[in-house]
């Protein structure tokens, strides 16, 4: 069995009494997994001489995965950030209120909203990939395909929900509310996504 340390520890952290890292990390997790998952299968997929038609579209596939992995596990690090810095400017404010404190506050939220949109779209474009890798993926591999399938989803609405937790915060109603908006769209599109990839696959959605 392959050591599993890290995530031994990056379960202890979720766990702890800190409130970061919390969901936003724990959904860029989520759609750092799926790629991961998918690169595998591409991969696997690659070693098959019944495939090799489809060998360089599996390697710019497996690059491209491999990509949005490491976007995905550094916008986890960004996110636990994100939220602290909010923390820090929301605990200044009640001490002080100032031009500069609210200026502070005001780029703490749109870094708390920013990121976890990256997190969203980042995942939202690993869903899109996974439809083809269910396409041409090998049989034996189907389920770690539905299991990133689901992961990239949760990805998605997970990042999707701590945008909409901290539009609450913004103090421009119109753009809170297009964007409450928006966020529904994405989530919407991140479902059928997912049941358009599911459904190439022989396997219960």
């Amino acid at each position: 069995m392959k050591d599993v340390k890290g995530l031994d520890e990056f379960c202890a952290e979720l766990s702890s009494d800190e409130p970061s890292p919390g969901g936003g990390t724990a959904s860029a997790a989520s759609g750092a997994i799926a790629a991961s998952l998918l690169a595998m299968v591409c991969r696997i997929t690659r070693k098959r001489k019944k495939h090799e038609e489809q060998w360089q579209e599996l390697d710019m596939m497996t690059d491209s995965l491999l990509t949005l992995r490491d976007e995905l596990v550094q916008l986890a690090m960004e996110d636990a950030r994100a939220y602290d810095a909010l923390v820090e400017a929301m605990r200044r404010r009640k001490v002080e209120t100032t031009t500069e404190t609210e200026d502070a506050v005001k780029s703490a939220l749109g870094g708390a909203i920013e990121v976890p949109q990256k997190t969203a779209r980042a995942c939202a474009r690993i869903l899109e990939m996974s439809s083809r890798v269910a396409e041409i993926g090998v049989r034996s591999a189907y389920s770690d395909v539905a299991v990133a399938i689901h992961l990239a989803e949760a990805g998605v609405k997970g990042a999707l929900v701590n945008v909409s937790i901290n539009l609450e915060g913004s103090n421009d109603l119109e753009y809170a509310e297009a964007m409450k908006r928006d966020v529904k769209d994405q989530s919407d599109r991140a479902s059928r996504a997912a049941k358009g990839a599911l459904d190439k696959l022989s396997v219960p959605n």
